[in-house]
């Protein structure tokens, strides 16, 4: 087995390019300026008819030598839309190549193939000699996950892996895995990891062969993880740290169980392969795929301590065996989401923050930040780390939500220090959930979730109990049959002989996330167990998609005009603005408040903090005549804002079907502040990903637009000037 090292021009900037319009985070850096051209958005339709027509994406082509050969007008859309944005990012991919070197340098360092080759092949059951792995380290790639293998047809021609975001240890594993991939689809074996699971878990249902997929990369990575660590036992493996454990604890907690002791050499494989089967084959593959339901353990958790404080005396044991370990998962959850969220700061200016927390977030964000965020709390010590995130959250990081995060690290930093019981903890972190937005959407499904905590707010039992677990849904049904018989359970007992034996009492006292059975407490499902057992109908049961839900609440009520243009007056003459603010009214206030100064803001050259008219002064940074002008920037680079970022208000139906439409520029979802444009044509490209909140309709402005853009030197916007009638 051995890794070689390759780079390709064409791959590098076909990454970077679907990074941009694909695979890019709102907070990541930006490479190309949004709204991107035509010309360049175009590269989204190759990539349509690519899949349309079963094309690999990306083709291993990309990466020989004579590139890719235009076959097809999908291919030739590419190709062309690579060509356009090559002149904005091919220079900062070269800006990297030194980092690369280094980064290959520091691999083969760490990689230890030597050590692992043979491990790694006997784990994948096949004989893996022959293989070799050509590595792209590439410095931009689209996220999730930022790695992948280049296939042509069935062969694996080679991998590639985002260096920025894996680094060190890190990119060590995340090549392991590429390797374990790598190996199941060229190698061949009696014992090959695939071969065996379709043996040991037939058949041929959507979820059954999607608990297989999963089962095996759980595997996968849990092998790699284990190999890093013999060489280097401080290492936290991708397994956990990137999210596979936590979005599918249940099946990670299965094969947990039984693969760490072969890997340890206590196990046979083959008896902890059959181990594993045994006990997925007990319950339906969509107990082992589908997410935690984050309302069922919020409806469990708040009926058992609703009946504890009844009086039933064994709902109060099992709620106090069941908190502190719930509390924990709760903790070791939002302690990874706390290291995402901390990615943030990738772009931010640390030269305007204190000393202390500037070093802490450049080291937060060396690599991956769910990484470097773990890295920097052993280093630091929990309760330091998470005071430098509080402050992280509280100040600079409005721009990036922070006032939704600040109060959540500033519980979990309390929780660390032994200042909230866990079943405080616990209720405090549904209450931020109900309050703040999403704390468990990353993970959990969430689609009843908040039904779910309004029902708690105001005291609907039956609604807590529609969503609980079996047991506990029994318990409560028990519970309610005895009062209406005459029993009270403060004075007279629970009704129950003395002798007889507990109720429902679960098989197993494993309570944590992914460990109880179905219909048990905490097992994060509503479902009878019945319901969740292996059954004909999985062959034939299609998978149910997941439930995304964010929330990012607006910081105030906006005030409300019922008409309102805006002037805005320029080294060419002015430009009239007519704003829907009873279309779009967050949107249209923020305006407002920034053009007339009664927003404060920050400077993005500065870092001060200013309350003067925010628009007063800057130039018109993006001028492409036939497409659009775009102005709010006082960087003057098109990547600067106000200071902080407001959600997106999209209305269904509005289309960029016209010229002079103004919208909000951003670089994602959920990041606008204070950057619009105007269009200067039709561009539906557009559609969906910027929000409208007026038009250009005098004439004159309208031709005053066009001239703007095509203006052979720099215009600025002197001052906007607001013409309002309240509501």
């Amino acid at each position: 087995m051995k890794v070689i090292y390759a780079r390709s021009d064409t791959l590098d900037l076909y990454l970077a390019l679907h990074r941009e319009l694909v695979g890019r985070c709102s907070w990541e850096a930006c490479l190309l300026p949004r709204p991107v051209e035509p010309a360049i958005a175009a590269f989204q339709h190759g990539l349509r008819g690519w899949r349309e027509n079963g094309v690999t994406i990306p083709p291993a082509a990309f990466a020989a030598p004579d590139g890719l050969a235009v076959t097809d007008e999908a291919t030739r859309t590419v190709l062309a839309a690579m060509e356009a944005a090559r002149p904005r990012l091919a220079p900062t991919i070269a800006a990297f190549d030194e980092r690369r070197t280094l980064a290959e340098a520091d691999l083969d360092q760490r990689l230890r193939l030597s050590q692992v080759a043979d491990p790694l092949a006997a784990a994948m059951g096949v004989p893996g000699t022959s293989l070799e792995l050509p590595v792209h380290l590439v410095p931009f790639a689209p996220y999730p996950p930022s790695v992948g293998l280049l296939l042509d047809g069935c062969r694996v021609a080679g991998t590639y892996l985002d260096f920025r975001r894996y680094v060190g240890a890190t990119l060590v594993d995340a090549v392991l895995t590429q390797l374990g991939w790598a190996l199941l689809r060229t190698e061949h074996g009696p014992g090959h990891l695939l071969g065996r699971l379709r043996a040991l878990l037939p058949g041929t249902g959507p979820y059954q062969r999607r608990m297989r997929l999963l089962l095996t990369k759980t595997l996968v990575e849990l092998t790699a993880g284990h190999l890093v660590r013999t060489t280097d036992p401080t290492h936290r493996p991708c397994v956990d740290v990137l999210g596979t454990a936590w979005r599918f604890p249940r099946l990670y907690d299965l094969a947990r169980r039984h693969w760490t002791p072969y890997l340890d050499g206590h196990l046979d494989r083959e008896r902890a392969l059959v181990a594993i089967a045994d006990e997925a084959t007990a319950y339906s593959p969509r107990w082992y795929t589908e997410n935690i339901d984050g309302a069922a353990l919020a409806a469990d958790f708040y009926l058992l301590e609703w009946l504890a404080a009844q009086g039933d005396a064994e709902a109060a044991e099992r709620l106090a065996q069941w908190a502190p370990q719930l509390s924990a998962d709760f903790a070791g959850q939002l302690d990874l989401i706390i290291g995402t969220e901390l990615g943030h700061y990738e772009c931010a200016r640390l030269d305007t923050f204190p000393p202390e927390l500037a070093a802490f977030l450049e080291r937060v964000n060396l690599g991956d930040s769910r990484v470097g965020w773990w890295r920097s709390r052993r280093e630091l010590g929990e309760i330091r780390a998470l005071d430098l995130a509080v402050d992280a959250f509280a100040g600079p990081g409005v721009e990036y939500g922070g006032e939704a995060w600040a109060p959540i690290a500033a519980m979990l930093r309390r929780y660390a220090a032994g200042e909230l019981p866990a079943r405080v903890f616990i209720d405090q972190c549904f209450t931020l959930q109900h309050n703040n937005g999403c704390l468990f959407d990353k993970y959990f499904e969430a689609e009843h979730l908040m039904p779910v905590l309004e029902a708690q707010a105001a005291g609907e039992l039956a609604t807590l109990a529609r969503h609980s677990s079996a047991e506990v849904r029994r318990r409560w049904q028990r519970h309610r049959h005895h009062l209406e018989r005459g029993y009270s359970p403060e004075w007279l007992g629970d009704g129950r002989a003395a002798d007889a034996p507990p109720p429902d009492r679960p098989r197993t006292t494993r309570l944590v996330l992914g460990a109880p059975p179905p219909g048990s407490l905490g097992c994060g499902s509503a479902a009878e167990a019945e319901q969740l057992t292996a059954s004909p109908a999985d062959a034939t049961a299609a998978i149910r998609t997941r439930t995304w839900q964010f929330r990012r609440p607006w910081p105030a009520v906006p005030r409300r005009y019922t008409a309102l243009t805006a002037l805005l007056n320029t080294d060419l003459g002015d430009v009239t603005l007519d704003l829907w603010s009873t279309v779009v009214p967050h949107t249209v206030d923020n305006f407002v408040a920034l053009a007339s100064g009664s927003r404060t803001w920050r400077d993005p050259v500065t870092g001060a903090r200013r309350d003067d008219p925010f628009y007063d002064g800057v130039e018109f940074h993006r001028r492409v005549p036939g497409f659009m002008i775009e102005a709010g920037d006082h960087s003057g680079t098109g990547k600067g804002g106000p200071g902080y970022r407001i959600p997106d208000e999209f209305q269904a139906g509005r289309v960029f079907d016209r010229p002079f439409l103004v919208a909000m520029a951003n670089n994602g979802r959920d990041s606008a502040g204070s950057r619009f444009f105007i269009t200067l044509a039709a561009a539906r490209h557009l559609d969906g990903g910027f929000v409208q909140f007026g038009e250009v309709l005098d004439p004159d402005s309208q031709a005053l637009v066009t001239a703007i853009a095509e203006a052979p030197g720099p215009v600025r916007l002197l001052r906007v000037t607001i013409d309002a009638t309240p509501a």
